[in-house]
């Protein structure tokens, strides 16, 4: 009786987070039918607000970008657009500095609709090897669109039970897994459709941010939590990103650790979070096709390879 109940719970929790306004059959089929650019799509998506996604895909973009890919960034957020200002505040600090600071182009969103952002996508993405959408931190039909596109899925989340609901449900006594939450329903159901729909698979990836480096008992809970719910919905777990204040400092210079071997007074500083975040990019980049013969209908770039990963290292 309790297991039906239960299964009966998550069917309703998977409709209710598909089907308010739109099937994911209805989703996936949009975006099949309309061009797609001939790159690597990554997209950084959590329907939880202030867990790091314009950080993190601010990383991503100098990142790729510093060992010579061709990196176009989309920001979906409209109104707050901070992966789009980090990015111009990037270029206003080159100039003051007189340095040469690898910055990808760049797009805001403004008329959210699948043409415009399957448009924008085929525009900038022409000549890039990879594509990188910032969604904004609420459900709507454009995330939606974005995700169902992705190649690579990357989620932040923040050590806190509340964030952790969005994966997955987990009793409050005892952290029983009792079903997933509604961003994961919704991900697996994209997910499935673009299976049903023989589209290539989608790789999903959750980054676990702001750590403590003295860690809590609640981070230990939620990192269990965390470890036994990857296999439960189907994301690879990295090893997470600490709290950091300096990431923050120089998000608003448009800079990141990687930088700092390029302005003078910084040359010699050796950064432990450089070297996490690279990690971070590598693990993303690492995905399981990527161990086999890489083609452009497997949905990744061919130029994202062996080089290029040991490239990222050498940054270190």
């Amino acid at each position: 009786m309790g297991q039906s109940r239960a299964t009966g719970q998550n069917s309703a929790l998977s409709r209710c987070a598909v089907l308010e306004g739109e099937h994911a059959r209805v989703v996936v089929a949009d975006i099949a039918r309309r061009p797609r650019p001939d790159c690597s799509i990554i997209v950084i998506a959590n329907e939880k607000g202030g867990v790091g996604k314009s950080t993190i895909a601010f990383h991503l973009c100098v990142a790729l970008s510093t060992v010579g890919l061709k990196v176009a960034a989309i920001d979906l957020d409209r109104r707050q657009q901070s992966l789009e200002r980090a990015l111009i505040n990037r270029s206003g600090t080159a100039r003051r500095l007189g340095i040469d600071l690898p910055t990808p182009q760049s797009q805001v969103l403004i008329h959210q609709s699948a043409a415009t952002l399957c448009h924008e996508m085929t525009r900038l993405g022409s000549g890039s090897d990879i594509i990188i959408i910032d969604v904004a931190g609420h459900d709507s039909p454009i995330a939606r669109r974005a995700i169902a596109m992705a190649d690579t899925l990357v989620t932040p989340v923040n050590s806190s039970f509340v964030d952790l609901s969005l994966l997955g449900r987990f009793h409050p006594v005892t952290q029983d897994y009792m079903g997933p939450g509604c961003f994961a329903a919704l991900v697996n159901d994209l997910r499935a459709e673009r299976k049903a729909q023989h589209l290539p698979p989608m790789d999903w990836v959750v980054v676990p941010n702001r750590l403590r480096s003295t860690g809590s008992r609640n981070e230990a809970l939620v990192k269990t939590a965390l470890d036994n719910l990857q296999g439960e919905a189907g994301f690879r777990l990295s090893d997470g990103i600490s709290e950091r204040v300096a990431f923050r400092e120089l998000f608003q210079l448009g800079l990141t650790h990687l930088d700092l071997k390029r302005i003078q007074e910084f040359s010699k500083v050796h950064s432990k979070a450089r070297v996490e975040m690279l990690r971070l990019v590598e693990f993303i980049l690492q995905k399981p096709e990527m161990h086999a013969a890489v083609t452009p209908e497997m949905g990744i770039a061919p130029h994202i390879n062996a080089a290029k990963l040991e490239a990222l290292t050498a940054h270190g």
